[in-house]
């Protein structure tokens, strides 16, 4: 064999693909975790020769490994990895020839030039293209959600002027609503501070068809490979009798002390009835328009992260809070997480009440902590500081309760002239002192306010029924276009208080755990047991559709799909998780148990504390109907990778076992639905990443921007995807180093997740990210994935744990020491 020849046959090959896929990772990482700003990556990483250069031989890696292993002999298989090729073909055709500038228009004024952004890495560096054509902006219209500064729409309303080809037209041009014209599309980008000029980004892609391309095939290559009759997905499912394809369509488709001048006990008692109609006057809150039972239930969560207590509910806390200020502000509401910020306050329990973080001359007890914490830089605060500061917004929002503040519930007569804003009391008593309000309309609504705290004062059912209503006939009269239907309202307040959500976490943990005791025992014992079997999948069914009917009813209330935040979007990954058990591997104990367990942990993380689960409004970006697809199937493979994560422990706990017990053939069937778990969550993993590349596209002008959340998703489907093709090569076949990798791949999704909505916290998908205090559990993170990468290398090189990782033979099983069977081109 020549020379040439053993070196192309070595750098084809599987081993070198895994090399090279892992220095693209490690590249990747680098990018997001080792620069402070998107500018500097793009500088010292994405721009450059190298990386450049990883991405070209990985590309011919892969045509040489088609050829070696013949795969276009299996049509799915062979489309499936050509649509790779045709994606960084497509890449390349971008990079080379596509460039991308902005258009800034001020109202009235016509442009034929655009500014090109010569490179990323250095954005000062900028030279002007002519279009060919002329753009005008007649009007430029910023609209807002009623009451608030925060945008709802920026739209541009262009004329097209093309004297060339005579031709002239107008367009509107608004977020997920582009132009396309000339060659050239251009996409709602920002506006001015003034709201009287509107920025265009400006992209010209030859490679955007191609690259879509690529995503079809992809696709194509994904869902064919699971029907066709001799993929290694038909075969295992067929071994272990389930189909999951018609589930895939459809996913696809769619303690202190009390006061003694005041009785809390009576008062909790006798206060029910009056605070139920108290929680449904209507509130103006952050833009929209909700029951004052949504906005009690934000305040207590946020005061005390609980819904009751000292036997009152969250409507009678905020309603006593308002009629009783004085005997409240005695009472231990306030959480408190840092035990020296305890001491300081000279608290025994966890609550502090109001009127201790206030000092006798009435200055707030730790101006001065804050105030230091405030000057230091977010990645530099200690843990203490950082609950001085959650300290801090809890006492606000005690104080914009006790003054009333938070409760804009009284619309004007020029409401509408006012973009629909509502006015709380504190609000009426600012408009009187300068003018913007008569005294007699003021003292009208003052009057109605005190009516509201005289009802629950005396326990007045029926006062406070009449003021509501007042209310509600005054919001109607002044602002009823953008009122909720009373129906809408109803189901707000059912949804608040069922909390089905937090209920689930005990109901999906506690069924995972039996059902993985009852599968461990059955393995053990040789024996099964239908009727538990039976029971525990009937309650796991009961539990899912009760979570899909409490998504369901947050979609009416929200008036959107409820995976549009940190909160919502947890949920989601959740139910998929559910979902996925219950659909694809109800059959076996330890798989239904796995995907219940990880659908508990998902849920308790949505209810931490630093996640909020308030509805929100959605900002411009979000109003698509790529919400629905791409958010949808992206958050579902999660659910998959999430149980075949879970799946790998379990068989890790087997492998344990195994010298005591025969459990080769339990171990090699957990480690087929493993596979399926992983392959179905690969394949949504990547149609969902692409399909948020289009939408990216649709949205902003470029399918990819090597944004974080982008980055990550890509390095989390090399991950999975080098899993799935362990079973080719030598040194990692083996049920053991599948199990242990499936285990450890979830850390990549976990990062893909949190890491990048909550520590990273940049970048294009910013919408998505909350808080989260202390990073103590990016370590972890971290550790994974250096763990998943070390496995692979030494497995690969060295071969350590090649012993333990041997291929179990089954003397029943026709399969058991095959090759990847769509790779039977070479032995």
């Amino acid at each position: 064999m020549s020379v040439v020849k053993r070196i192309s046959r070595a750098f084809f090959s599987l081993e070198v693909a895994v090399v090279l896929s892992i220095f693209f990772m490690v590249a990747q990482i680098y990018a997001t975790l080792g620069f402070a700003s998107m500018t500097e990556a793009w500088k010292y990483v994405y721009e450059t020769k190298w990386f450049e250069a990883i991405m070209w031989l990985l590309g011919l890696n892969l045509v040489g490994v088609m050829i070696r292993y013949k795969t276009y002999k299996k049509t799915p298989i062979f489309l499936l990895h050509v649509s790779i090729i045709v994606i960084l073909l497509g890449a390349a055709i971008t990079r080379y020839f596509g460039y991308e500038g902005t258009l800034h228009l001020r109202n009235g004024e016509t442009k034929s030039v655009i500014m090109v952004q010569k490179s990323k890495g250095n954005p000062s560096n900028v030279y002007p293209v002519k279009l060919g054509f002329e753009v005008r902006l007649d009007k430029f219209v910023m609209r807002k959600y009623p009451g608030s500064m925060q945008p709802s729409s920026y739209d541009s309303y262009v004329t097209v002027i093309d004297k060339k080809h005579n031709k002239e037209f107008q367009y509107h041009i608004y977020m997920n609503h582009i132009l396309v014209y000339g060659g050239y599309r251009f996409y709602q980008m920002s506006y001015d501070p003034d709201e009287r000029g509107s920025i265009l980004s400006v992209n010209h892609d030859p490679g955007m068809w191609v690259t879509y391309f690529g995503y079809i095939l992809l696709a194509i290559g994904f869902l064919w490979s699971m029907i066709y009759k001799k993929s290694r997905f038909r075969l295992t499912i067929k071994k272990l009798q389930q189909s999951g394809l018609f589930a895939i369509l459809l996913m696809l488709m769619i303690g202190g002390t009390y006061a003694k001048a005041f009785d809390f006990n009576e008062y909790a008692q006798k206060s029910k009835a009056v605070a139920d109609e108290w929680s449904k006057v209507l509130v103006q809150q952050r833009g929209r328009i909700e029951p004052m039972d949504t906005l009690d239930l934000d305040i207590v969560h946020k005061l005390t992260y609980k819904a009751k207590m000292y036997g009152m509910n969250y409507n009678q806390i905020v309603a006593g809070m308002v009629a009783y200020p004085d005997e409240f502000q005695k009472l231990p509401l306030i959480y408190v997480g840092h035990p020296a910020i305890r001491k300081m306050l000279g608290i025994k329990g966890k609550y502090a009440p109001y009127n201790a973080f206030f000092l006798p001359n009435g200055n707030f007890r730790f101006s001065k902590e804050i105030d230091e914490a405030f000057k230091t830089p977010d990645k530099d605060r200690t843990k203490l500081q950082r609950e001085f500061l959650k300290i801090n917004e809890r006492v606000y929002v005690a104080f914009t309760v006790y003054t009333a503040k938070i409760f804009k519930i009284f619309p004007t007569p020029n409401s509408k002239k006012m973009n629909y804003r509502w006015f709380s009391i504190d609000d009426i008593k600012q408009a009187v002192k300068m003018n913007l309000m008569d005294p007699m309309t003021a003292n009208f609504y003052f009057n109605l306010f005190k009516d509201l705290a005289t009802g629950i004062k005396t326990y007045n059912v029926k006062l406070e029924k009449e003021t509501r209503e007042k209310i509600y006939q005054l919001q109607k009269d002044y602002s009823g276009e953008i009122l909720p239907s009373p129906g809408r309202i109803k189901w707000e307040i059912t949804y608040n208080r069922l909390q089905i959500f937090p209920k689930l976490i005990g109901v999906y943990t506690t069924l995972g755990l039996l059902a993985i005791i009852l599968g461990f025992i059955e393995i053990i014992k040789l024996k099964r047991f239908p009727k538990l079997e039976t029971t525990i999948v009937l309650l796991g069914y009961l539990g899912l559709l009760i979570h899909t009917a409490n998504m369901l009813l947050r979609w009416y209330v929200a008036g959107h799909a409820p995976w549009s935040d940190a909160y919502e979007s947890i949920v989601f990954i959740a139910w998929g998780s559910a979902f996925a058990s219950l659909i694809f591997f109800r059959k076996s104990m330890l798989a239904l148990g796995a995907g219940l367990f990880v659908a508990g942990m998902f849920m308790m993380v949505a209810h931490l504390n630093n996640i909020n689960p308030q509805i929100t409004n959605m900002v411009p970006v979000l109003k698509s109907y790529w919400l629905l697809i791409h958010v949808a199937v992206i958050t579902s493979s999660y659910g998959f990778l999430g149980v075949g994560s879970m799946l790998g422990l379990l068989n890790l706990i087997l492998f344990a076992m195994r010298k005591k017990y025969d459990l080769d053939k339990q171990i090699k069937q957990l480690n087929n639905i493993i596979y399926i778990a992983l392959y179905i969550g690969l394949a949504l993993l990547s149609i969902g990443t692409f399909l948020g590349g289009v939408w990216a596209n649709e949205s902003w002008g470029r399918y990819w921007s090597w944004d974080p959340k982008e980055t990550w998703s890509l390095i989390t489907m090399i991950a999975y995807a080098l899993i799935i093709h362990t079973k080719m090569i030598p040194k990692m076949r083996g049920e053991f180093i599948f199990s242990l990798l499936a285990f450890l791949s979830f850390f990549f999704v976990l990062m893909t997740y949190f890491g990048v909505n909550f520590y990273i916290a940049q970048g294009l998908h910013s919408y998505g990210q909350g808080t989260a205090e202390g990073y103590w559990w990016i370590n972890v993170i971290f550790a994974g994935m250096g763990a998943w990468i070390a496995v692979v290398l030494v497995t690969l090189f060295m071969g350590i744990v090649q012993k333990m990782n041997k291929p179990i033979e089954l003397k029943d099983d026709n399969h058991a020491n095959d090759y990847h069977p769509e790779y039977k081109g070479e032995k």
